[in-house]
């Protein structure tokens, strides 16, 4: 085990746990501030429960992980979070999430995107 070596690997693996624990242990709060409505989507709280133990489950990856299993872990983090913008895209587009949301999520992706991207050569092995 082994924190990260580089900055956008640290920022990575520090967000993705913050996020993982705030919409694990409040996710009514957590949806709140990414814009969404838990009171006209009951079942936010249980699918933010859900996003958030992935976060953690994949931020413990990203810090367990030891040789060809690190590397498998850091070049993932890109793919996790381009799929994330994406369906994040296509909920936009089909009217299930406002602009302002769409954009927060999505642009939070796109961030987590380009650190994961920054970081994966860096932390393999």
């Amino acid at each position: 085990m082994a924190l990260p070596s580089t900055r956008p690997g640290r920022t990575l693996l520090a967000t993705r746990t913050a996020l993982g624990l705030a919409t694990l242990l409040a996710p009514r709060l957590a949806g709140r501030a990414f814009l969404l409505d838990p009171e006209q989507n009951p079942q936010l709280p249980a699918i933010g429960r859900m996003w958030g133990i992935r976060n953690l489950a994949v931020a413990a990856g990203m810090y367990g992980a030891a040789g060809g299993a690190r590397t498998q872990w850091w070049r993932l983090q890109p793919v996790i979070d381009v799929l994330d913008f994406a369906a994040i895209a296509a909920e936009r587009r089909r009217g299930a999430v406002s602009a302002p949301a769409a954009a927060l999520m999505g642009g939070t992706a796109l961030i987590a995107t380009a650190l994961g991207a920054m970081a994966a050569a860096g932390e393999s092995d």
